[in-house]
């Protein structure tokens, strides 16, 4: 696999910067200039508007603002709530008016990057980290930038990562922001002026460490996953203080000799077993718990790692001041497939078989959607969301019960539905606690596959595996009702959803955006389509909600990349070939 890296040449419109001679004397000029450079050379910040962050007041983010995060107009948190739900409470755009949604502004973000970004909100500020580039704080309702923060990055990069360069979001917590960089650093930009509080590496990015994900903030801390489990990099989450960036807690999802778990790692294997815990986490504030799914175990060959590999593809359950386990469900043992459980945990209070429960919400790789006790990690239901032919699940236990010839072996071909990406992928669904029903962005594509002898190198892939999509994939955004455990209805796509988050809201719409570079509007009780928007670029990141001044709007950034057009082959529709690269950001209200 060859990920090339694209070229951009700055220009002072990347800048959001004009230069105006009957204005600007030459002393000015090349000190502009000068920060033009620095700004796509090297880690700096850059003041870019004449609007400052005083006349629109960043707004301190606090434990409280983040606990009560749903009653806000604000999107503080990756998911929006600690409970990543993604449902918006606001109701002024609704499914009789949506016709009316038009674009309030459309801004270029400079650069040909692939964008996997949830925007954050905070009092009318909105912060963008523009792939693993740079850091954008924007005027929510005008697009003007305040400021930019330019991170440096070796060159060489991209050749010890497996999707490019992306990355999904920041937190904010007090008055910071904080971003993971591709060469696994954590990094605090104070939030007024966006200058560089402090920075951590975390991990050696030549042994294939990153961070593509949107950290979290809560109680003094802020908390990461480490990708990299293609390169054989041992999962580990960390907790680090949000005013030193010293390391709090820091719990491996690869148990080392002697620890609990190591026995079920056959051949040593767990020394580059994999397990990466590469995207953003949920916290329930009452139980103090933290949940994260883990990526697979390495290699792909499951031939050379015999057991059940924990504590890869599983959700676990941390304590949020200590990182200690308290439990752990393992949704893929002994992973043949690539069917990470990374993807997130949804938080929600219902009945299921009749008895009142704090669940958790997973829509695993393997394509089904399951429902766990999150106190307990115990297994409840579970049901397809997508098309699946490699068996079925013990409705008792959660256990995969897999049929014969469905699973890879050494040099011997699995045709099995779905493929690697999964039947879901990383991209978030959205829940809607007022009517009970999940929309989750799901894939179907099949695969054949066969396992090969591989040996671990130093930054480089550890897979061990053949694999090819037997055919392009389509996507459906389906709507699933928690508590009956089954499907709604269906909207089809022409392309797979395979990094394309949904959102609700309370005025009966859900968003989804599709590589065809639509945001595409549908009726939550129906499924029908209302509304769609062609954009400048594939959507691979997450649309938002957000009000300013009582206003309610939607945001969404574009921008071709990642991992699909890398990975899937013959996955790709024959369409998508066409599909511009470029990040924009497109904000919409009613009109």
């Amino acid at each position: 696999m060859n990920i090339q890296r694209l070229q951009h040449k700055p220009d002072s419109n990347d800048c959001g910067t004009t230069l105006n001679s009957e204005h600007a004397s030459k002393k000015h000029y090349k000190r502009l200039i000068k920060n033009i450079a620095l700004g796509f050379g090297i880690a700096t910040s850059i003041t870019l508007s004449n609007i400052s962050l005083a006349e629109i007041q960043w707004k301190n983010v606090t434990d409280e603002r983040l606990v009560n995060a749903n009653n806000s107009g604000d999107w503080l948190i990756y998911g929006r709530t600690y409970d990543s739900n993604r449902f918006s409470p606001l109701k002024q755009i609704t499914t009789r008016n949506i016709k009316k949604l038009k674009p309030v502004f459309v801004e270029s973000l400079g650069t040909l990057e692939g964008q996997q970004v949830t925007p954050s909100i905070n009092n009318g500020i909105m912060i963008v980290s523009v792939s693993g580039e740079y850091v954008d704080a924007i005027d929510a309702t005008s697009g003007k930038r305040l400021w930019r923060y330019s991170v440096k990055v070796p060159a060489n990069i991209t050749q010890y990562g497996c999707c490019g360069k992306v990355n999904k979001g920041v937190a904010l917590y007090g008055d910071k922001v904080f971003v993971g960089t591709l060469d696994a650093r954590m990094i605090a930009l104070d939030a007024k002026t966006g200058k560089e509080v402090w920075a951590k590496k975390l991990a050696d990015y030549k042994l294939g460490y990153s961070i593509t994900m949107a950290p979290m903030a809560l109680k003094g801390k802020v908390l990461v996953g480490l990708a990299g489990g293609e390169f054989g990099a041992v999962g580990h989450i960390l907790a680090l203080d949000t005013e030193t960036g010293e390391t709090i807690w820091d719990e491996k999802t690869v148990p080392s000799e002697g620890e609990e778990g190591y026995d079920t790692w056959g051949n040593d294997s767990a020394k580059y077993g994999g397990g990466a815990s590469w995207n953003t986490s949920s916290y329930d504030p009452e139980l103090n718990l933290v949940y994260w799914g883990t990526g697979n175990p390495a290699p792909w060959n499951a031939d050379q790692r015999p057991g059940d590999n924990l504590y890869t593809n599983s959700m676990l359950a941390l304590d949020a001041d200590t990182g200690k386990r308290k439990w752990y469900f393992q949704f893929v043992p002994h992973d043949a497939w690539d069917w990470d459980a990374m993807n997130e945990a949804v938080l929600v209070d219902l009945k299921i078989k009749g008895k009142k429960v704090k669940a958790l919400l997973h829509g695993n790789k393997n394509g089904h959607f399951y429902a766990l006790d999150r106190r307990t990690g115990k297994f409840l239901q579970s049901a397809p969301m997508v098309n699946v032919d490699w068996g079925t699940v013990n409705q008792k236990t959660g256990e995969m019960i897999v049929k014969p010839g469905s699973r890879p072996e050494l040099n011997q071909y699995a045709n099995v539905c779905p493929s690697f990406f999964g039947g879901k992928n990383w991209a978030p669904m959205s829940y809607n606690p007022n009517n009970g029903i999940a929309y989750i962005p799901t894939m179907e594509m099949c695969m054949q596959m066969k396992h090969e002898e591989t040996s671990y190198v130093k930054g480089t892939m550890y897979l061990g595996a053949s694999a090819e999509m037997t055919s392009h994939g389509y996507g459906n955004l389906v709507a699933f009702d928690v508590e009956k455990n089954k499907i709604l209805w269906k909207w089809k796509n022409q392309s797979p959803l395979q990094s394309s988050s949904a959102l609700a809201t309370a005025g009966g719409v859900v968003f989804v955006g599709t590589f065809e570079g639509n945001l595409v509007a549908i009726s939550q009780k129906t499924g029908k389509e209302l509304w769609k928007f062609k954009t400048g670029s594939a959507i691979i990141g997450a649309p938002i909600s957000y009000s300013v001044k009582g206003k309610q709007y939607i945001a969404v950034v574009s921008g071709y990349g990642g991992a699909f057009p890398l990975w899937a082959g013959k996955g790709v529709p024959t369409h998508l070939k066409s599909v511009n690269k470029g990040a924009s950001l497109t904000v919409f209200a009613v009109k």
